[in-house]
């Protein structure tokens, strides 16, 4: 069965989604995404954000992104890094996921990044905006959030 069957099939799932929230309507415990968009779009999402060494089990796993939280803010710079970063963590791991765009800009100690990507299973056009916000502050923690939310992870 191809991915688009199960897109197209109601009673299939793709995996959790994010962020992690109890759902009394789901087969199990956790929400789970109802389209292979939603799937790679979390599956994008936690890739980017993960720091390299912070998943248990797999301390390859993430994306060297937040390496750039302090410094300079040039721009073309800045959007360089950005994007070799997350070229990189997608060839290791989403390798059929790739990047179009990114848009890097930096206010105080906070990092704004705004991505495009496109998968080899679907025509969508995956976008993304990213906050990382005040990482590696001096206890080594941080809060990372999306597109204005507060909190830990997204």
């Amino acid at each position: 069965m191809s991915i688009k069957e199960i897109d197209l099939d109601p009673d299939k799932k793709f995996g959790i989604g994010f962020p992690l929230n109890y759902d009394r309507e789901s087969y199990g415990f956790f929400k789970q995404n109802q389209t292979y968009f939603e799937q790679i779009q979390d599956n994008i999402k936690n890739l980017i954000m993960t720091k390299i060494g912070e998943r248990p089990g797999n301390v390859h796993f993430g994306c060297r992104i937040h390496e750039f939280i302090f410094e300079q803010n040039e721009p073309e710079i800045l959007n360089t890094r950005c994007s070799e970063a997350i070229k990189e963590a997608l060839a290791q791991w989403l390798p059929h996921v790739s990047l179009l765009r990114t848009t890097a800009t930096a206010r105080g100690n906070t990092l704004q990044l705004n991505a495009t990507f496109q998968s080899d299973f679907n025509d969508s056009i995956i976008e993304q905006t990213l906050e990382f916000d005040n990482a590696f502050i001096e206890s080594g923690e941080g809060e990372t959030t999306t597109s204005g939310n507060t909190g830990g992870g997204y």
